[in-house]
């Protein structure tokens, strides 16, 4: 065998202690750090992940009871409810009856549904605003499930104190077995 001198001998031993430690960090330290750090991403990626679910099941049970304060509605409605009629009839009993210049009613069939979508577009001219608040806070607050969809307002009168309205309101409607 060959001699080592004790200056030899502490060179290898520190690279023998060397290798192993560096080896043992490759292969021992090093992976289990990253894992570490890797489940950290996980977590934190699964945690957004699960605010986001609690939201939209928040979000789900909000829009589900207006759907289902909708659907009693819907049932709770006199036999032979018309959007027109009814819009009408407010109209009326708000005092812009007078005030209405055309009214135009039209529906659209709603696929794989059993509900039809029912607006009436409509023009109020030279209408107060206190009539005119008056006539949309009857409509919306009716239990008739009828909705304001667009609202589009213009001065007009000598001193501009007057509006001209054009409004769409709509409603669901349960389509008639045929």
């Amino acid at each position: 065998m060959i001699a080592f001198s004790d200056r030899e001998k502490l060179v290898v031993i520190l690279g023998a202690v060397f290798l192993v430690v560096f080896f043992g960090y490759q292969l021992v330290i090093g992976p289990v750090f990253e894992k570490r750090q890797t489940l950290a991403q996980v977590l934190h990626q699964k945690q957004a992940a699960f605010d986001e679910m609690v939201l939209l099941q928040q979000q789900y049970a909000s829009v589900s009871s207006v759907f289902d304060t909708r659907v009693h509605a819907l049932a709770n409605r006199e036999k032979g409810f018309s959007l027109f009629a009814f819009l009408d009839s407010q109209a009326q009993d708000s005092g812009v009856k007078t005030n209405v210049a055309y009214m135009q009613p039209f529906s659209k069939e709603i696929e794989k549904s059993s509900y039809t979508l029912e607006t009436v577009k409509f023009k109020l001219a030279d209408v107060y605003l206190k009539e005119l608040v008056n006539f949309l806070y009857r409509i919306e607050s009716s239990e008739n499930a009828v909705e304001i969809s667009s609202l589009s307002l213009n001065k007009t009168g000598a001193n501009k104190e007057k509006l001209d309205a054009i409004i769409e309101a709509r409603t669901l409607m349960v389509k008639e077995n045929s």
